[in-house]
């Protein structure tokens, strides 16, 4: 899809770094709706097809975390922006979905390269290709994952980490390599970050760290995908 197709949702009540942003991401050929409130923000996400949200957190007329959770449901990838630095705040984030995590303040060129990461991860596998594993489907070029023929409703990050594992079976991934392959390296996303997503990228599969179906844990490794592969 041409840079020019994309269309970013951004929803941010500070006029000063809002208009900046804007103009930096139309520089680089995205189409950016801006709105400076949440019921805005929640009506575009219900009426528009959005390739990517950047969410404050503290909104007027609702709050941007209901916001991601509406982003999330629908899919869509997300990047929540917010003044609060504390660890449990970003911990609090990824375990609603958000995909990455930015704090207040930033520079608009590093948010540019986390937006432009962040739809290469959502575009991921496009190709005509699928992995099979028994009781586990995954269509790439639909990014559709089947667990026993149930569909999975998994945010952009976690389709991401099961696609990479899932790449590479019986392979140990540490997190310092899922970091790299899945977030480019960022330096806010810790092991926890990662940690959290896997355990509810374990709950969509109905499996835990304790009996692993799909995803193992190799203690002071990283993970491990043990799933049986289909033999056509």
């Amino acid at each position: 899809m041409p840079i020019d197709n994309y269309v970013i949702l951004y929803v941010e009540d500070d006029r000063n770094s809002s208009e900046i942003l804007v103009l930096y991401l139309q520089k680089q050929g995205y189409k950016v709706l801006h709105f400076d409130n949440a019921i805005d923000g929640a009506r575009a996400l219900n009426n528009i097809e959005i390739d990517l949200a950047i969410l404050d957190v503290m909104l007027p007329k609702g709050d941007g975390r209901d916001l991601l959770r509406q982003a999330v449901s629908l899919n869509v990838p997300s990047i929540m922006v917010t003044a609060r630095v504390s660890e449990e705040d970003r911990l609090e984030g990824f375990d609603l979905g958000a995909d990455d995590y930015l704090c207040k303040p930033y520079s608009p060129r590093e948010l540019i390269s986390r937006v432009s990461a962040l739809l290469k991860r959502s575009k991921l596998g496009r190709q005509s290709s699928k992995l099979q594993y028994e009781g586990l489907d995954i269509d790439l070029p639909r990014r559709q994952v089947l667990c026993d023929g149930e569909q999975l409703n998994l945010t952009p990050v976690e389709y991401a980490l099961l696609t990479v594992l899932a790449d590479a079976p019986n392979r140990v991934l540490s997190r310092e390599q899922l970091l790299d392959k899945v977030w480019n390296s960022h330096a806010e996303v810790t092991d926890r970050a990662i940690d959290t997503h896997m355990a509810n990228l374990r709950k969509k599969l109905k499996e835990s760290k304790q009996s692993p179906r799909f995803i193992a844990t190799r203690y002071g490794q990283g993970y491990q995908f043990i799933g049986r592969k289909v033999i056509q």
